[in-house]
């Protein structure tokens, strides 16, 4: 079972007793490798995102999920953590705290029966309770982020860890707005953690983690952008709004950052800037657990994180027929 601050409970009980005595638009389904390399991995990343878990089984999400961890336990060498990249359900938003309690811990139930894996999570916008649901009160912890912060034990929703030679940063870039709606944006109190965390570890390669992307041309491509005069608009619920601020953040910072992790928009994308990979995942789901998204099959990013900073990436698919 996976202790929710990211280490298996093997692990856990293992660290206790010592104690007393995570390429471009349309890449295809076959595996795609980065020009960075080294002979020996220290750190096998494994980077699942938008799982997507349905009520009650809809479009047969459940035995999706399983067969996509299946072939992640088939991997070989086997991974040495995971990020879970946000959207581990799917209608949390619209659902009343009972039963967004019940899917979120079917979703864990799964999890943890097929992963033995240090699972890291991020949060995504359909991790979000009771935002679309009239019904429910505000006042309620749950509401919001409240149910799936309580349910991972995490005291917050922005982390950072350790894993071999390389330092992780989780972020949360997702805020609802009152009408239930959402955006993207790296808040101020983030931003000036993450500046402390590169400035600390600035030696250190580093991976940082969100759920939307902070740089994307996917929503052009795919026609999600709109033309509004000579302006191309992107909405800040597919990329980050302040995507600038966070790029000056690395670039004042003068650190090691390697690779920038993203989901959300169910399609592989790799983006290169100043040496930095913006990596924006294809989904467990696909297109929801209807078929591949525009040409995108379910999958996930297996990363090989070397010592020296170099990495290598291949997107897996695991052979998912969606339901007809």
């Amino acid at each position: 079972m996976t202790n929710r601050t990211g280490t298996t409970r093997r692990e856990f009980l293992r660290q206790s007793a010592i104690a007393a005595a995570g390429l471009t638009v349309g890449v295809s389904a076959a595996s795609a490798l980065a020009e960075s390399s080294s002979s020996t991995a220290s750190v096998r990343l494994l980077f699942a995102t938008d799982t997507h878990l349905m009520q009650d089984d809809a479009l047969r999400s459940e035995e999706g999920l399983a067969a996509a961890l299946a072939a992640i336990n088939t991997l070989r060498p086997r991974a040495d953590l995971i990020v879970c990249g946000g959207d581990l359900t799917d209608p949390s938003p619209n659902l009343d705290y009972s039963a967004a309690e019940k899917l979120l811990d079917r979703f864990l139930t799964i999890w943890d029966q097929n992963v033995s894996a240090e699972t890291h999570y991020v949060f995504g916008n359909h991790d979000l309770v009771g935002t679309k649901n009239p019904a429910v009160s505000r006042d309620d912890p749950r509401f919001g982020k409240g149910l799936y912060q309580k349910r991972l034990s995490l005291p917050r929703l922005y982390y950072s860890f350790e894993k071999g030679d390389w330092h992780f940063i989780i972020l949360d870039d997702v805020w609802p707005n009152p009408d239930g709606t959402y955006y993207a944006e790296y808040q101020a109190e983030q931003l000036a953690f993450l500046q402390s965390e590169l400035q600390a570890k600035s030696n250190r390669p580093t991976v940082i983690a969100g759920h939307i992307p902070s740089v994307s041309v996917f929503p052009a491509l795919a026609g999600f952008t709109k033309l509004n005069g000579t302006n191309l608009e992107t909405a800040s619920s597919l990329v980050s709004r302040n995507s600038k601020n966070f790029l000056d953040t690395i670039r004042a910072a003068t650190a090691n950052v390697k690779l920038v992790l993203g989901g959300h928009l169910h399609h592989q994308e790799r983006i290169e800037i100043d040496e930095i990979c913006y990596l924006n995942g294809g989904a467990v789901c696909g297109n929801w657990w209807k078929g591949p998204m525009m040409g995108c099959l379910e999958g996930f990013n297996v990363i090989d994180l070397h010592a020296d900073g170099t990495f290598a990436v291949a997107y897996e698919t695991f052979g998912w027929k969606a339901a007809e």
